[in-house]
């Protein structure tokens, strides 16, 4: 078993144990943070360093300035992250609307479809009274078929 940290854009915490055949990724490392002591002669912490991926090192935080600079930077690190969820379920949401909307014209089609057939029959129903009435009338008037 090998230990990982989860690291943000400043710090991070322990992640706990994974397998050693596990593979590793943002924002995640099996690389330990830095120990020692920091220039005022505190011990070094998780929260004066930063992890670099690219590098897979972490780095301890040079001057005060960097440091707030970076908890700024974290501060709207988490703000977006709220923001993505909030996008991601908006996101899920439009979907199940989509899929409802879709629901919706397939039955629409299908009414629509077959109000079309009943006009069509109704058509073909209406042309044949007419044919129907047609012949009525000739039987009922014979006298006016030869002229007048």
């Amino acid at each position: 078993m090998k230990n990982i940290w989860k690291y943000g854009r400043t710090g991070g915490e322990y992640a706990g144990k994974v397998l050693d055949d596990m593979l590793v990724s943002v924002p995640y490392t099996d690389q330990p943070p830095l120990e020692g002591l920091r220039a005022d002669g505190e011990p070094l912490t998780i929260a004066d360093q930063m992890f670099d991926p690219k590098l897979n090192q972490w780095i301890v935080l040079a001057n005060a300035l960097d440091h707030n600079d970076l908890n700024n930077l974290k501060a709207m690190y988490e703000d977006l992250e709220h923001e993505n969820d909030n996008l991601k379920q908006l996101n899920a949401k439009t979907m199940l609307n989509d899929v409802a909307i879709k629901q919706e014209n397939t039955t629409l089609k299908e009414k629509a479809d077959s109000l079309a057939q009943i006009n069509s029959k109704m058509m073909v129903a209406s042309v044949q009274n007419s044919k129907d009435i047609a012949e009525i009338k000739k039987q009922l008037n014979p006298e006016s078929e030869g002229g007048e």
